[in-house]
């Protein structure tokens, strides 16, 4: 069955597109439940592209974490949390023996194995601790093993912290020679002495998410960071989130859908990017261009659905 969005992502590309055309004062991304009867209504508005499943998934604990994130668990300030990351810190972080083990034990899961056979195309940050949990979690010995793609949009915050400092591209390419790294620079010329700015770093996982709108596999794995995730989906005026998992007592319902990924933490979402009806027209000779897609800079909705839901409507 053709994947489709829900027609509450349809009401929410809807409203997000009228408020990008009446202020430029927008609030973080919403959040809405999609209706009972809702699929039977006509929806406000249409994709621009075919939507996609993609699985997310952020990197195992890494060696910079495992204080930082307990601070940041009992309430502590980004200030403190960046301190303990400090003095944490090393260059491009590897996984803790910790980190790799609940790489290899979240791909063992029933439900998330069967998903797993569906996956297409691995996408992920070129940091080393984000490629490592993706082989771990999608064993490369399989017979049916996806194409690898490093991708410099989903790196975390860049800047200031020498784990978020990449590997040069022949580097990479040597230990991870599975991996396709073309998209990446040679060098990291990124990198400064000072962290980058938030909006910054939700631009950057937006212009990623447009990159995955226009390949052609329908099925994505994506490996990333939780600064980076929480920026892209929560902060970019131009992302949506929207609720569309099954309401049932063995689902996670307790948690919200704009919560930060805890380490190893895997969520599934239809993508699907929306522009005003009107102004379709006008894009759609060019909407295969990467630079026209950007230009375009549609809405995109991340409707989080049941992992075991999505798996049997494929």
């Amino acid at each position: 069955m053709t994947v489709a969005p829900s027609f509450a992502a349809a009401t929410a590309a809807a409203s997000r597109l009228r408020q990008l055309s009446s202020s430029s004062h927008l609030p973080a991304s919403e959040i809405l439940l999609p209706s009972n009867n809702g699929d039977r209504k006509q929806p406000p508005t249409t994709p621009l592209l075919a939507p996609k499943r993609i699985m997310v998934l952020r990197h195992g604990q890494a060696i910079h974490n495992p204080r930082a994130e307990l601070a940041r668990e009992n309430g502590c300030s980004f200030e403190e949390f960046l301190q303990l990351m400090h003095e944490d810190d090393a260059f491009d972080a590897d996984l803790t023996a910790l980190g790799e083990e609940q790489a290899k034990q979240a791909g063992l899961i029933g439900h998330v194995q069967d998903a797993l056979q569906k996956v297409d195309m691995i996408v992920s940050s070129p940091l080393s601790r984000a490629i490592r949990t993706a082989d771990l979690f999608h064993n490369t010995t399989s017979n049916s093993s996806p194409k690898r793609v490093a991708i410099e949009h989903f790196r975390e915050i860049n800047g200031k912290l020498l784990n978020a400092k990449r590997r040069p591209r022949t580097e990479l390419e040597t230990i991870f020679p599975h991996w396709n790294f073309s998209h990446v620079p040679s060098t990291d010329a990124t990198w400064t002495e000072e962290l980058e700015p938030h909006h910054e770093c939700s631009e950057r996982g937006y212009k990623g998410l447009l990159w995955i709108m226009q390949q052609n596999e329908t099925n994505i794995l994506l490996v990333a960071h939780g600064g980076l995730l929480k920026m892209m989906m929560n902060d970019h005026p131009r992302v949506v989130l929207v609720d569309g998992r099954n309401k049932h007592p063995s689902n996670d319902m307790d948690r919200c859908v704009s919560q930060r990924f805890g380490n190893c933490e895997l969520r599934s979402y239809i993508i699907s990017a929306w522009k005003n009806e009107a102004e379709i027209a006008d894009d759609a000779t060019a909407i295969n261009a990467e630079s026209s897609l950007h230009k375009t800079q549609p809405v995109i909705t991340l409707e989080e659905v049941t992992i075991n839901s999505a798996v049997e409507q494929s």
